[in-house]
């Protein structure tokens, strides 16, 4: 989402011509609307951060367009045009918890630096819902993982695992399949089997979805021992030129014509550079082509049918960094892409962004394969991230909302190398 978009209400089309014009040229993009009415049909098709308006409109005013915001869940920040100067309008108007407000005949320089200001407290505000909704999500995974060591009768069989993940097993239990169903479906198998004899009558189609639920908890188990073996085994790093890593990383793209053949996606991959032969990191090959394709199967299954992903790869300082970057499809909330509160999240153990199981991509979808990678990436001490970006790549067309996949993994020094 660009964050500079402005809504501008303004009845005078002259006026409203020349200021869109100013703003415009100050980088701002300005959609306009000819009366309340109309800037109330253009917020709610799609929030604005920032609502310039006058407070003399014909049909819905000033005053009852900043009514109708403040009563919106997305509430943003409002600068009044008046062409009164009156102290009892003006301190009407400050009562309804606009944020400032501009006499007319409108300066340009005055208007530009009240609206830096206003993106920043927009910025400011957004940060802090954001930090609010992550401590709630992390709150509600915490009651969840509490019910479910309540369900399990407190037993002492989880501190076999590894503790930290274990600590981290935080899942809303409403996502379809695994441990959640299997806990529900064991308490009413508890609830409705029959005694015959010396058996247990068991419904055939509990029993089904029994089966298919321990088949998933067990592979998530798996996964999880998997992880920890990458975190504490004795694994043994390798050397390798980021030449040979290049080649890795586009063996993998030439085995990836399965998964990118479902939404018809295309994957591309930039050229080689020369530096790259002469340049080292540790790693261990097998467990950074299971990350990549792991990464790649992501960017796939969330991408836009028939869209690019591209895979960049290029040194920054002393490291080697490998992005992808995708299209994503509209979420549920008609948002794109990843989320500012779920950025420190997803990478966290059964975490998705969304409740619906994409079975064509053949994936164990509970969340974990994230949280392998992150695993892995670290084993390399090296870092990843996962968020949106706005690409301004063609200047002809609206900019567009990038998912980027970013991994840096540190380079070997050269007097490490023998």
């Amino acid at each position: 989402m660009n964050e500079k978009r402005i809504l501008l209400a303004e009845d005078d089309l002259i006026s409203a011509t020349l200021l869109q014009e100013s703003l415009t040229s100050l980088g701002y993009q300005v959609t306009l609307a000819e009366d309340g009415r109309k800037a109330k049909e253009l917020f709610l098709e799609n929030p604005f951060p920032i609502v310039i308006t006058d407070y003399d409109m014909p049909d819905v005013n000033g005053i009852e367009l900043i009514d109708f915001l403040k009563e919106e869940e997305v509430e943003p920040i409002i600068i009044v045009l008046t062409n009164h100067s009156e102290t009892s309008i003006v301190i009407d108007i400050m009562r309804r918890g606009i944020y400032d407000y501009v006499v007319k005949p409108i300066e340009a320089e005055e208007l530009s630096l009240k609206l830096q200001r206003a993106f920043e407290i927009h910025n400011i505000k957004k940060l802090e819902k954001v930090a609010k909704r992550e401590r709630e999500m992390r709150l509600e995974s915490h009651l969840d993982w509490i019910k479910w060591k309540e369900k399990m009768g407190g037993s002492g069989r989880s501190k076999n695992l590894n503790q930290n993940l274990f600590e981290s097993l935080k899942t809303s239990f409403n996502q379809g399949t695994g441990f959640g169903a299997l806990v529900s479906l064991l308490k009413i198998v508890s609830d409705s089997a029959e005694i015959e004899g010396d058996f247990y009558k068991i419904d055939t189609e509990i029993m089904s979805l029994i089966k298919t639920n321990a088949v998933m908890a067990e592979k998530a188990l798996y996964t999880f021992s998997e992880i920890d073996e990458i975190l504490n085994g004795k694994i043994e790093l390798e050397t390798i030129s980021l030449s040979n890593l290049y080649n890795e990383i586009k063996n993998v793209t030439n085995e990836m014509s399965n998964v990118l053949d479902i939404q018809k996606n295309y994957l591309y991959l930039s050229e080689k550079k020369s530096s790259f032969d002469h340049n080292n990191i540790k790693i261990h090959k097998n467990y950074f082509i299971m990350a990549l394709k792991e990464i790649l199967t992501n960017a796939c299954k969330f991408s836009i049918p028939e869209s690019s992903i591209h895979i960049v790869m290029y040194i920054e300082g002393r490291s080697i960094v490998i992005s992808v970057y995708n299209s994503p499809i509209l979420n549920a909330d008609r948002t794109e892409g990843i989320p500012l509160e779920f950025e420190n999240i997803i990478f966290e153990p059964f975490f998705r962004l969304t409740k619906y199981v994409y079975d064509d991509y053949k994936t164990l979808d509970f969340g974990l394969g994230l949280t392998k990678v992150e695993a892995i990436i670290k084993r390399f001490e090296g870092k990843i991230e996962i968020k949106n970006i706005i690409d301004h790549l063609y200047a002809k067309s609206q900019p567009k909302t990038k998912v980027i996949c970013r991994i840096s993994i540190p380079l070997v020094p050269e007097k490490m190398i023998e």
